[in-house]
This record gives C-alpha cells, structure tokens and sequence, in this order.
C-alpha cells in the first residue's frame, strides 16, 4: 500500500455541493456511538460525495447499503480495540499515504467551495438524455442529469488545481537520464530523473517504485526497459508531488477536510490487517473440497462439449471456493459484531439518501 496515485485518489470521493439544501451531512444512523451520515449511504451505492439523491433506489437496497456501511466501522472499531492500529506497520503505511490524504482532502475542500449544480444545468442535460432515451421518466432522466453535471464539473476543478500546482511548483522529468537508465546504463542512485518544485525523485526511488509496479520482472513488456513509460510515470509522481505541495500551502494540513480524509483511510487499512490477522487466519481450501466440487458441478466443466480435465479446472474451483470461504468469514464475523454493538437507524432519514 504505497501513496496512492493522483487520479486514483481523486477517484475515491466526489462532488459536494447543490443548489438546493440537502440531506447529505444529516445523520441516518450509528454503530457504538459513531455518526453515519447520508453522504456515507450515498456513497456505499456509488454516488461519490454523495452529491445527489437517489429516490429511485427501493428503501430495502438504502438499508443494504447502510448495513455495509455499519459493517466498516464496527470491523474498524474492533481492530482498534485489538490494538492493530498501534504498529509500527499501521504507522508506516498511513505515512506512505500521506500524500494521497492531502491531494484528496485538497480536492474536496475546493470542489465543496466552488461547484454549485443548477436546477437549469439539470434540467438542460436532463432533457438531452430524455431525446436520446424516450424510455427515460422526467425524474430519472433529472437524477442522471445530476451525476452527469457533477462529473463534467469535477473533471474541471481536477484540471484547473493540477494546472494551478503545476504552476506553483514546476514538473521536470530529465529525460537524457530516463533514456540512460531505460538502456540499462549506469546512472547514479542519487541522481535526480523527476523534480516538483524543490522535491525531487531520484534513480533509487524510481526503482523501488517501478519494483513495487512489475514486481521486479525484465525482459519484454518491463516498464523498467520503457523510457516512455518510465517517464509518464514520473510525470504522474511528480504531479502527486506538486498537488500535495500545493495542498500544503493551502493550509489543508490539520483541516476537517484532511481529518475526514485521514479517517477513511485508516478505517480501510485497519480492516484489511484484521482480515489478514483475525478473520481470515487460516481459511483454505483442501484437495478434497477441490475434487468434490469438481464432481458435484461436472457439467459446468465443459468446453466445446469435451469435459475439462480436474488438472486445468483446479486453479478456478481453489480460487472460487477460497473466495466464499472467506467471504463467509468476513459475515460470520460481523454478525458476530452486530451481536453485541449498539446500531441505531433513523428510517425517515434513510429515506432521503
């Protein structure tokens, strides 16, 4: 878990903000005393920000949604309580993450400030997608219309802050070196192939990060061996880079913005290391349970009407029932949790997410 890349990190959170008031800060429910919101419902049915309402979506798939939610936090409480957040390992990959924190808490601070969507944008895009789609309600085609707003304009404030952090602290990419390093030359470790403002990335660092990319491998189709691909790839580090700079320098350090932000993450790596630890320690799938599903399921192991060999199907039947196993695991666990918290819904709220 390395920093995360800059558009992957803008793509884990969406626009906030509408022309009219709206219910997403409101709070739907809890999990031991800790706030849910309608931003978080909204989110978990895949509305980034939770910029718009979806009161197309059946009341039972809001509950679903506010289960998966009560889900995290309480397996991210309960890793808490067992101490997983304080290691050195949890240490090390939320400092990896840094970057990505500030890039992220930067984005939604100035798409919150800046981006209202109209009732006429809506209204305008709503009537395109009714004549390319005559199956299209008025009030579906006005919810689409909603999304389609928010991304046109979420695309534009990434446009205009990595211009803006570009600006303020100038990318390079040294591509005499690039090209030296890519042939397999001898470049100096310390020497410098990337540069944001006064930040640098050097050949040491490029390689561990194209390590971490290809896992070490060379030969064809290496980006190591690849000076096109090594140098969009320190371009986009160096992007990273200048956006967390900028971030910086816009006070975003300690903001509620980069708090939340800081929140979510940790809240994701807590319950990947108690899924690693706790809940899915020891889940595996035997010799025998492979041969007794390849027998009960035979007539899906076929292919152009000739029954697959055990051998060739054996690597897709470990995998699938690895993946239920665990999959029960993780359920079973947290029905365990839901057992003993204190979860509380408010249903009329529920309604408006």
């Amino acid at each position: 878990m390395r920093i995360v890349p800059f558009l992957a990190a803008v793509a884990a959170w969406g626009l906030l903000g509408c022309s009219k008031p709206d219910a997403k800060q409101e709070v739907v429910g809890s999990a031991n005393g800790e706030n849910i919101r309608v931003l978080d419902v909204r989110e978990s049915l895949g509305i980034r920000g939770g910029t718009v309402a979806l009161p197309e979506v059946p009341m039972e798939m809001k509950r679903e949604a506010l289960n998966r939610v009560v889900a995290v936090r309480l397996l991210a409480q309960d890793a808490r309580s067992k101490g997983l957040d304080n290691t050195e390992e949890f240490r090390s990959i939320v400092g990896q993450n840094a970057r990505g924190v500030l890039i992220n808490a930067l984005f939604r601070r100035e798409v919150a400030s800046r981006v209202k969507i109209t009732e006429d944008e809506v209204k305008a895009k709503g009537k395109t997608l009714r004549e390319s789609d005559k199956t299209l309600s008025e009030d579906n085609a006005n919810s689409r219309a909603r999304r389609v707003a928010a991304e046109d304009k979420l695309r534009k404030i990434e446009e205009d802050l990595v211009t803006a952090a570009r600006k303020e602290f100038p990318v390079s990419v040294n591509r005499e070196l690039v090209g030296r390093f890519a042939k397999g030359e001898k470049v100096p470790d310390n020497a410098v192939l990337g540069a944001a403002g006064p930040e640098t990335i050097t050949c040491a660092q490029t390689k561990l990060i194209l390590k971490a990319m290809s896992g070490g491998a060379h030969g064809a189709g290496d980006p190591a061996r690849d000076p096109g691909a090594i140098a969009r790839l320190l371009d986009r580090e160096s992007t990273g880079m200048a956006l967390a700079a900028y971030a910086r320098k816009q006070g975003i350090e300690g903001s509620t913005w980069s708090k939340e932000v800081q929140a979510d993450l940790e809240r994701t790596i807590l319950i990947n290391f108690l899924a690693e630890k706790e809940i899915l320690k020891g889940v595996s799938v035997t010799e025998k349970e492979i041969t007794a599903a390849y027998a009960e399921h035979a007539n899906v192991f076929v292919r152009d009407g000739e029954k697959v060999p055990l051998a060739k199907a054996r690597p897709q039947i470990r995998d699938f029932l690895l993946n239920e196993k665990r999959r029960k695991a993780i359920e079973g666990y947290v029905a365990d949790l839901k057992k003993k918290a204190k979860i509380t819904v408010n249903e009329d709220v529920l309604s408006k997410v």
